[in-house]
């Protein structure tokens, strides 16, 4: 089955798509477009809470290093392409997902039927020829995902960050962001052993919150808690642990990546 086909034939039709705020984009071919796949791009992956926006938001400095306001971002090929194919595949109505427990869940729908998840949603968008500014953007989760960019995109370079749940979770309880809407759980199970104590301490003394922990849940039935395992034998990959840096030192790690990437093109 060509998914992509598929998308473009029986979803894409029945959808209203806000494409004209990326004017360098496009879903469908076009003369003077390439698949993203064959562009060079730096790609951010973590679970939520790892630091990906505080990072993009400090590199927003460098002209012209950023796809922000090239490319959609993971949330917005969700919206396009993943939940509406994942809804269209399940027999249910098309339209907007504001529960982010039930968006892991029509992604993971997608990624059941599509290989790669949103790995393979991101391969299908088309980017201009003559883009010529480095593309940073952030947009997987998981090992699947990673393995999928990896093996098919060897221009993509992928930067892992990781950072322990415990420390994921205080933060996602402290964040204010319209997209984290769901209902509570308090389930602590999912974490793994040596983490639950912690976190147990922080529930019950309110720094963790329900909802962080009914988004921590649901995602890591998706993409689990571990980082990609095989990054040393990929020469695109990079994993920068949050744990040990500063925001600054994150950001500078991934400006030189983006640095070495460019000197290599």
């Amino acid at each position: 089955m060509d998914w992509r086909e598929y998308y473009l034939r029986e979803v894409y039709p029945r959808l209203n798509l806000p494409v004209a705020r990326y004017p360098l984009v496009s879903l469908v071919e076009r003369a003077g477009r390439r698949p993203l796949g064959d562009h060079g791009l730096v790609m951010l992956v973590g679970l939520t809470g790892t630091g990906k926006s505080t990072t993009l938001g400090m590199l927003r400095g460098r002209a012209g290093d950023l796809a922000g306001g090239v490319m959609p971002s993971r949330r917005e090929v969700a919206d396009w392409i993943a939940i509406p194919m994942a809804q269209a595949l399940a027999g249910d109505p098309l339209g907007p997902v504001s529960d982010r427990v039930r968006r892991f869940a029509y992604t993971r729908h997608f990624a059941e039927h599509v290989p790669g998840g949103m790995a393979a949603a991101f391969s299908w968008l088309r980017l201009a020829d003559d883009f010529a500014g480095h593309l940073l953007t952030e947009g997987l989760r998981g090992m699947d995902e990673i393995a999928y960019a990896l093996n098919r995109f060897p221009r993509w370079q992928i930067i892992e960050l990781t950072l322990n749940p415990v420390t994921r979770l205080r933060r996602l309880s402290g964040r204010v962001d319209d997209f984290d809407q769901t209902r509570g759980a308090d389930d602590l199970s999912f974490l793994p052993r040596e983490w639950r104590r912690e976190a147990a301490a922080l529930f019950a003394a309110g720094e963790i919150t329900s909802k962080a922990l009914a988004i921590v849940r649901a995602e890591a039935a998706n993409y689990g808690f571990k980082p990609f395992p095989e990054g040393s034998a990929y020469p695109n990959y990079h994993r920068i642990e949050v744990d040990v840096r500063s925001p600054d030192e994150v950001a500078a790690a991934v400006a030189r990546i983006i640095d070495e990437a460019a000197c290599q093109r």
